[in-house]
């Protein structure tokens, strides 16, 4: 049903959420790490300042294709990534790889705020992270920022047969947490996995966390669109399990394009 002649029969009481660049700032916390790691690399390591670009770029870019294959351990992948980054200075590699870990897990924390809304949802909706990437990375992310403590349901699709926009795995979250698809909704930053896939479900709603796609040019459009996470509340009020009618709330009212 199209956005606008959509009605909320019934109470919302789930929200799924996305984990990077929803939760967290994985773009920006990445940059961050490396940004410090150059200076780093120059001051301790004494690298010129153009082979410590050059090194971090090249690292995080084939970090981002490939974060982790399978046929090693996860430390020993990031270290072969950043053998091969360094190039003469490989040498180096295992000291950078756990530099670069401390420094990245300490730009990706969930802000004060973000923690805070997650607490006080909680009270109010069931909450599920459903998160797409490999298993030992995004494991990872889930210990290291200490997740589990906000959520009733986290699926990782390394673990599983689907990964986002399948349906399948929305319907597996709402298996798990005895709740229907018509009760739950989705909120998160790409439009080709995050809100296909909970249209595809039959989510009750959808809600994109704005980012650099452009929405016009998607197929299937969000039900709302906020600029950040932290603007939820105004759409799902902390004190009653139920979303406005779309007939009544601009949906695209964060939409800066």
């Amino acid at each position: 049903m199209a956005p606008s002649t959509w009605k909320c029969q019934s109470a919302v009481s789930t929200i799924f959420f996305d984990l990077d660049n929803t939760l967290i700032s994985t773009r920006k916390g990445d940059k961050k790490t490396c940004d410090k790691l150059n200076s780093i690399l120059v001051e301790k390591f004494n690298l010129s300042p153009g082979d410590a670009n050059r090194s971090t770029a090249k690292f995080l870019q084939s970090f981002v294709s490939c974060p982790h294959n399978p046929e090693y351990d996860i430390a020993e992948w990031r270290t072969i990534l950043w053998s091969e980054a360094l190039q003469e200075y490989a040498n180096i590699a295992g000291e950078v790889y756990s530099t670069w870990l401390k420094l990245r897990y300490k730009y990706l924390a969930l802000s004060a705020d973000v923690i805070s809304l997650l607490k006080k949802m909680r009270r109010t909706f069931t909450l599920a992270l459903i998160t797409n990437g490999t298993s030992s990375s995004q494991w990872e992310k889930i210990y290291c920022l200490k997740l589990r403590s906000y959520f009733d349901c986290i699926l990782v699709s390394g673990d599983l047969p689907w990964e986002k926009p399948n349906k399948n795995i929305f319907l597996q979250a709402c298996e798990i947490l005895r709740v229907q698809p018509e009760n739950c909704v989705m909120v998160g930053d790409k439009l080709e996995t995050d809100i296909l896939g909970g249209k595809e479900a039959r989510l009750a709603a959808t809600v994109w966390i704005s980012g650099p796609e452009s929405p016009r040019a998607f197929q299937l459009q969000p039900d709302f669109t906020l600029a950040s996470v932290l603007e939820l509340p105004r759409l799902l009020p902390l004190h009653k399990p139920s979303l406005p009618d779309i007939d009544d709330l601009n949906s695209n009212s964060s939409d800066g394009s």
